[in-house]
């Protein structure tokens, strides 16, 4: 892309979110389904950023943190759809749950009850609760909040290199927020960029002293291997086919080690279904020739879709991450001169690596 259309990119992609209202975007894309706490892709997101800190400590959490992901965003949305929550109580403590109840849900729930498990029962918590019934409390506040708890309890006094990581399209800072909430933000060394000016205020007034800046996504600006990491959330669906390869490109320049690109709607299609809305896209894109896009880039890649991978674990696939994909992008050879080298971040353990055996998300 030259210059003009890279300007032409902006200004529409600006436009496209510059139009709503702050308060709306300090809460967009952070509810129900979408809410950090419990969705599948940025739980992912945490454990990968978990387990390169500390390779293979934490597997079991981590593991049942995706399935608490399950668990609550099928509570929420039954809520959501008109059930009661006593009525729901109701049916999981019958012995009898009847159709319609994901094994998972069923199991879960009678594991927590058990003396042997060492969880909070966040089901019950999250269905019994005595205040009104508000439209925005879907489920009980505390329920959710039980891993950002329990991992703020696991992290603290722990010691880890600051992993550099670098978030795009960072947003209000929600995921941040997930980050802080749970004791791992005090290990990373974050920046967030957004190209909406509103979102970044959001973010600044949420999480002073934050590295919050504007910023896009075709021309940040940063230099060659700025972070360790760098991680975006449904992005590059919005994107143009041209400016898809260019935020490719840049993507992995700015990345020392990796890359992990989350994927709203992606699909085993041969082409990108490129679909324009007004100023916007809502592509379908294709993980074959994404893929092969980061590739060309000079990375390793492996995509991990994530109907697949619930399925595999849980038996289970929410409908809000059934079309979702994640890809995660790596330099094939170190970066950076031998000093930075000989400091290269631990390769994760099972809880991530799909090559070295069983693993809780491969």
């Amino acid at each position: 892309m030259d210059a003009t259309a890279i300007a032409l990119e902006n200004a529409r992609l600006k436009a496209s979110w510059d139009c709503f209202p702050a308060e709306h975007l300090a809460v967009y894309l952070s509810a129900g389904a979408e809410d950090q706490r419990i969705n599948a892709c940025s739980i992912l997101t945490r454990a990968l950023l978990i387990d390169t800190l500390w390779p293979r400590r934490f597997t079991a959490l981590l593991h049942e943190e995706m399935r608490f992901g399950v668990v609550m965003t099928w509570l929420g949305e039954q809520v959501q759809a008109g059930a009661g929550r006593m009525a729901l109580l109701d049916k999981l403590q019958s012995s009898r749950p009847g159709p319609g109840v994901p094994a998972v849900v069923r199991q879960t729930f009678a594991w927590l009850q058990t003396d042997a498990c060492p969880l909070p029962d966040y089901v019950t918590d999250a269905l019994l609760f005595r205040t009104p019934d508000q439209p925005e409390e879907v489920l009980f506040e505390p329920a959710l909040n039980t891993f950002a708890q329990l991992w703020a309890t696991q992290l603290a006094g722990l010691h880890a290199a600051p992993l550099v990581v670098l978030e795009i399209a960072c947003g209000s800072g929600n995921e941040y927020q997930a980050f802080r909430a749970g004791g791992l933000a005090a290990h990373l060394t974050y920046a967030g960029f957004d190209i909406c000016w509103k979102n970044i205020a959001n973010a600044r007034d949420a999480h002073p002293g934050v590295n919050f800046f504007e910023a896009s996504v075709l021309n940040s600006g940063l230099p060659d291997q700025a972070c360790d990491v760098v991680f975006v959330h449904d992005l590059l669906g919005h994107l143009s086919p041209e400016a898809l390869e260019r935020a490719l490109q840049e993507i992995m320049r700015l990345a020392r080690h990796e890359a992990w690109l989350h994927c709203f709607n992606a699909a085993d299609i041969p082409r990108h279904e490129i679909r324009p809305v007004e100023l916007y896209h809502r592509n379908q894109l294709s993980i074959g020739q994404l893929a092969a896009s980061l590739t060309q880039t000079g990375a390793a890649v492996e995509a991990l879709p994530m109907a697949a991978l619930l399925r595999r674990k849980f038996h289970c696939v929410q409908p809000y991450s059934a079309s979702a994909v994640t890809f995660l992008a790596r330099k094939k050879t170190p970066a950076g001169p031998p000093a930075t080298r000989a400091k290269a971040r631990p390769r994760r353990g099972r809880a991530t690596g799909r090559s070295r055996g069983p693993s809780t998300f491969g």
